[in-house]
């Protein structure tokens, strides 16, 4: 503990009083000095005890082993835990220095009785890696703010956060986004759709009986009804040096928030019985099972060991993305606003196509597609529309990595919102995603089915 000289003007009124008093002889100025002098008395009979002898500290992540650029949120609970009441606690949380505060704050000031609780919260968003939590600083002061302590805490419960993709599978215990099932076939059968009517054979259940017709003619007929088949759905992920771009310092850039898109995506498809894959651009796999490519590539598939290769290929695209983001590009750092990569990231001049064929040759021919890419260069769209116009259904969630107020990154985001609208013209359903917003809400608000 340690004082802090305070009430400089109690002690001149004191003074003044006082002499003011004996120079005109007047016990009531003398006595009104009792005030001024009861006050610095106060304070300096005031004191503190230790901060980690009456406080108790907790803290929280959600979810605590976050997939690369999920969205974390960290709560830390203050509690007194003495019989008096501190007047004035000031918390200032231990947040990793790789990481930024993005929504809320780690520290607070409040007051808190006895037995009395506070909490703060914020937000991460962590990169592919691990991140511990360093000691909470508390301070605690008198009421006449002149006794101070001051200590560094150890907060129980969560202090570290381990950001990686599970190899062993797909995370399917993830929230899950709105992805239709099944996909219509043009054949009849089972199902939840009216497809046509046909007579009755021995064994139909009863359940598929047309008892209108029944009423109607006296004959038994059958409902047909359109079935129902899993989707081949390759996942392509933005793995490319060019999408390594940052809205600022500690932010995840575009090729983290491409994989954790990545993953999302494939473990809600996969959890709805889709027959999932992934191809990984600019990513050249060394994993058993696994094209080696550029791009990786995992054949659309059912299980868990397909699901351990789709995992494996978007942890890797992950690590791309593990460097700082002062090692990364900055949204609208370019001469012309556009990201500020070596060499300068223009559109192929063929459009994508020479690209598109090599896609075209691993793809099978039913696949749909979801494109996982922050859409900063036009490369990445012209091949999008490339693999379009060869026949595949696509779909594309984007996570915006321009969201600064600067000159420059206002010109990269009008140039991007350009590119997002050059895929909405062909029919393609598109998810602007705000970082700031979780994924499924971005989904939910975007489209309701992907695949169809």
């Amino acid at each position: 503990m340690r004082r802090v000289p305070r009430w400089h003007s109690a002690v001149i009124a004191s003074i003044v009083l006082v002499a003011a008093g004996f120079l005109v002889g007047s016990a009531g100025l003398v006595l009104a000095a009792i005030v001024p002098i009861t006050v610095l008395a106060y304070a300096a009979l005031s004191s503190v005890s230790d901060p980690e002898a009456v406080l108790g500290l907790e803290r929280e992540c959600t979810p605590a082993t976050p997939l690369p650029g999920e969205r974390v949120e960290v709560t830390l609970t203050v509690r007194n835990e003495s019989d008096r009441t501190l007047p004035d606690v000031r918390v200032i949380d231990g947040v990793p220095d790789e990481l930024e505060v993005l929504e809320g704050t780690a520290r607070k000031a409040v007051t808190l009785r006895a037995g009395e609780e506070a909490t703060l919260s914020y937000v991460l968003r962590p990169r592919r890696g691990s991140y511990a939590f360093e000691e909470t600083w508390v301070r605690v002061r008198s009421l006449s703010a002149t006794a101070v302590a001051t200590a560094s805490v150890a907060a129980a419960g969560d202090d570290a956060l381990e950001c990686t993709v599970p190899v062993d599978g797909l995370p399917l215990h993830r929230r899950t986004i709105p992805f239709v099932g099944a996909v219509a076939t043009d054949s009849g059968g089972p199902g939840y759709e009216f497809h046509s009517t046909r007579d009755y054979q021995q064994g139909d259940p009863l359940n598929r009986i047309d008892w209108r017709r029944y009423a109607r003619t006296g004959e038994l007929g059958t409902v047909r009804y359109r079935e129902q088949e899993a989707a081949n759905v390759i996942v392509v992920v933005d793995g490319r040096e060019q999408a390594r771009v940052a809205a600022a310092h500690g932010h995840p850039d575009g090729v983290t928030l491409s994989a954790y898109a990545g993953v999302v995506t494939a473990s809600a498809l996969a959890s709805m019985g889709h027959s999932v894959g992934v191809a990984a651009l600019g990513i050249a796999g060394d994993i058993p099972g696994v094209y080696t490519g550029p791009p990786a590539y995992v054949e659309p598939g059912m299980g868990a060991d397909v699901g351990g290769r789709v995992a494996r290929v978007c942890d890797a695209v992950a690590a791309r993305g593990t460097s700082p983001a002062d090692d990364a590009t900055r949204a609208g750092n370019g001469p012309r606003g556009e990201p500020r990569t070596s060499p300068q990231v223009h559109a192929r001049a063929d459009g994508g196509a020479r690209a598109a064929d090599h896609l075209d040759a691993l793809f099978p021919p039913n696949a749909q597609l979801v494109v996982c890419t922050p859409v900063v260069d036009d490369h990445v769209v012209d091949l999008a529309l490339a693999l379009r116009r060869r026949g595949y259904p696509l779909s594309v969630v984007s996570p915006d990595v321009t969201a600064r107020d600067d000159v420059g990154a206002r010109l990269a985001s009008v140039r991007r919102n350009a590119r997002l609208e050059r895929l909405r013209r062909v029919d393609a359903p598109v998810v602007d995603w705000d970082p700031s917003v979780t994924l499924a809400s971005a989904l939910e608000h975007g489209f309701g089915e992907v695949i169809r």
